[in-house]
């Protein structure tokens, strides 16, 4: 009996229940008018314990920083291993040939990081006057001076040319001593060997709009832009 009830109740719903897409000519495309946007965020971050803690939901704890407590930066430097945070490629495949062994050079950026955000961008339509004095379709990016773009701690330690064999950019030289044996300063020792080291961190602050379209379209009733 519960079966026949079942099949009945699906039956009705069946006959009920209809939906049907209807094609639009170009014509009726073109009455077609709407209006929407999104107000959207974005973050990237990367070798940060934001980046490496899922469970971290802010790139900062503001009341930990306030209250001068650093900790609560989440956007310290945190990598496995430095190897593993480099971006190394070698101009033109250069080869030095040393003692008969083919040694590629690379330049190597060392211990890459960095994190930015933004908190509030918008995205929606708009219509601009095109080159040829018509309407035209765009899009629309909106960016707002209270919602800066924050950089924090982006860059690399240290810029080395590395060589030793094909795999150079593996190397693992560190500041240890100088000029038989005598030690590297504290503020140097143990670091990465290169030559210059490039940090980052501020807000840049934009407001205003930025409109991308077709610089080709005419924007007349037979083109798509």
């Amino acid at each position: 009996m519960l079966n026949k009830i079942a099949i009945s109740v699906a039956l009705l719903l069946t006959c009920t229940v209809h939906a049907e897409l209807v094609g639009l000519d170009n014509a009726e495309l073109l009455d077609v008018t709407g209006q929407g946007g999104a107000d959207l965020s974005w973050t990237l971050s990367l070798n940060h314990q934001y980046a490496n803690d899922m469970s971290k939901k802010d790139i900062s704890n503001l009341a930990l920083i306030n209250a001068g407590n650093i900790t609560g930066a989440y956007y310290q430097y945190d990598c496995v291993a430095n190897v593993l945070c480099r971006f190394a490629f070698s101009p033109n495949n250069h080869i030095e040939k040393v003692n008969g062994v083919d040694n590629k050079k690379w330049l190597v950026f060392k211990q890459i990081q960095g994190t930015i955000q933004i908190d509030k961008f918008s995205l929606d339509g708009s219509t601009i006057i095109n080159k040829d004095g018509n309407p035209q379709t765009a899009m629309n990016l909106t960016f707002y001076d209270d919602k800066p773009l924050k950089i924090r701690n982006l860059g690399f330690s240290s810029l080395a040319v590395e060589s030793n064999g094909e795999e150079g950019y593996l190397n693992k030289n560190t500041y240890t001593t100088y000029n038989n044996g005598n030690a590297v300063p504290s503020f140097d020792q143990g670091a990465e060997t290169g030559f210059m080291g490039v940090n980052v961190h501020g807000n840049l602050h934009m407001s205003g709009n930025l409109k991308i379209f077709s610089y080709n379209c005419a924007g007349t009733t037979s083109s798509r832009c």
